[in-house]
């Protein structure tokens, strides 16, 4: 889908991707290894939906080779068969001596078709495409087109998205709240969504100040239950990486602090590091986590805000000479997978992706349906689950 709107122009630091939109069917090269392939299909899924998507836009710049080496840790060869594939698609182009652009414009849009709007706060390499896969397949089902656009955790630009999409007349909103934790600024804006009774279902988080439902992973207790993990393979000294400008965060923390609570564990301020969107790069940055280090050494096991945030800390303590879990034991959110390193899978919550987006679709159509949604509840919480890593150990 074509999105109307002036989205974002630039890639933020994001980890690496396990991401599902479809490969198009390529045969690829038996020259390349199954784990290059692997990781072949990570990065051309992921620049296929943010382009097809119209996150990334036509003639907007797309990463160079060197940059998505470093982004993703991929070879030279891996990254290049990846661009190789996008452009015999059409979906980029290169120009010599000025880098590599995006070429597509998008289907031509049925004047006709009903639309909604995905209002992203930052698109996460590993989430993002999965997320939006599960929307796109429900509302493609029903005929409707969506307009996504990007606020990259600027309230400023989600006023931007919501006027420009409310003047489009969209059917429904889809909104990822931005700096979720703190009560939205927007306040006119969503009691105009109201007034005009458009039904609106956040994902991910939503607002303290506004009265919207929401389909969301159940952070708190998720987090809970990691902590009592750690607890009862005898950790009594254990350091967080926390996010404090969303919703997320600060819930993942309320769960680690209950269970700690719960268990009589003991809780020491200087074992906790806080990071937002803003300072991120300077924070998780190897000064940033050298000074974490030196404050929880003696800790015995850490849980953090994400499996990117673990991919970090893991390469931080390869670094030093320590291992994750013989030296420190770890777990963390959204099952992804990210170290290069077979030997170790990170113990962390697994997030439904597509299937948060195909329950957002359909709960959005329902509301969609009903007149009287703004009285009716159509919020969802996923159940915990956790899978099978090997990055926790007994200690007892």
């Amino acid at each position: 889908q074509t999105c109307a709107l002036p989205i974002c122009r630039g890639l933020e630091r994001q980890s690496d991707s396990r991401v599902a939109a479809g490969s198009g069917g390529t045969e690829m090269s038996k020259k390349i290894g199954e784990q290059s392939l692997l990781k072949y299909e990570k990065l051309y899924n992921w620049g296929r939906t943010l382009i097809t998507s119209g996150v990334i836009q036509n003639e907007d710049k797309f990463p160079s080779e060197n940059i998505l080496q470093k982004k993703f840790g991929y070879s030279r060869q891996t990254v290049r068969t990846a661009l190789n594939q996008l452009e015999a698609e059409g979906l980029i182009k290169r120009v010599k001596g000025s880098g590599t652009y995006v070429s597509y414009e998008g289907n031509l849009r049925n004047g006709e078709r009903p639309r909604i709007g995905l209002i992203l706060s930052y698109f996460s390499d590993y989430l993002f495409p999965r997320v939006y896969d599960g929307i796109d397949s429900v509302m493609k089902e029903a005929g409707y087109d969506i307009d996504v656009a990007v606020t990259k955790n600027r309230l400023n630009d989600e006023a931007i998205y919501l006027e420009g999409l409310l003047n489009g007349n969209v059917a429904g909103f889809i909104i990822e709240g931005t700096r979720s934790f703190f009560p939205n600024p927007n306040i006119r804006l969503y009691e105009e969504i109201r007034k005009r009774n458009i039904p609106t279902l956040f994902i991910h988080n939503h607002y303290s100040n506004q009265r919207f439902d929401s389909v969301e992973m159940s952070d708190a207790r998720a987090a809970y239950k990691l902590t009592e993990i750690l607890i009862q393979n005898g950790h009594r000294r254990i350091a967080g990486i926390f996010k404090y400008d969303d919703m997320q965060g600060i819930e993942r923390y309320k769960g680690f602090v209950e269970c700690l609570s719960d268990y009589g564990v003991k809780f020491d301020d200087d074992w906790i590091r806080w990071y937002s969107t803003k300072d991120m790069e300077e924070k998780l940055s190897k000064k940033g986590l050298l000074r974490m280090y030196r404050r929880t050494k003696d800790c015995t096991a850490m849980i953090v805000y994400n499996d990117e945030v673990a991919g970090y800390y893991m390469e931080f303590l390869e670094e030093r000479g320590l291992h994750v879990p013989e030296d420190v034991s770890l777990v963390s959110f959204d099952d992804e997978e990210l170290q290069q390193d077979a030997r170790v899978k990170v113990l962390s919550v697994v997030h439904p992706k597509y299937n948060l987006g195909r329950i957002t679709g359909k709960n959005l159509l329902r509301m969609m349906d009903d007149p009287d949604w703004q009285n009716k509840n159509y919020s969802y919480r996923f159940p915990v689950s956790i899978n099978d890593g090997n990055s926790v150990k007994d200690i007892r």
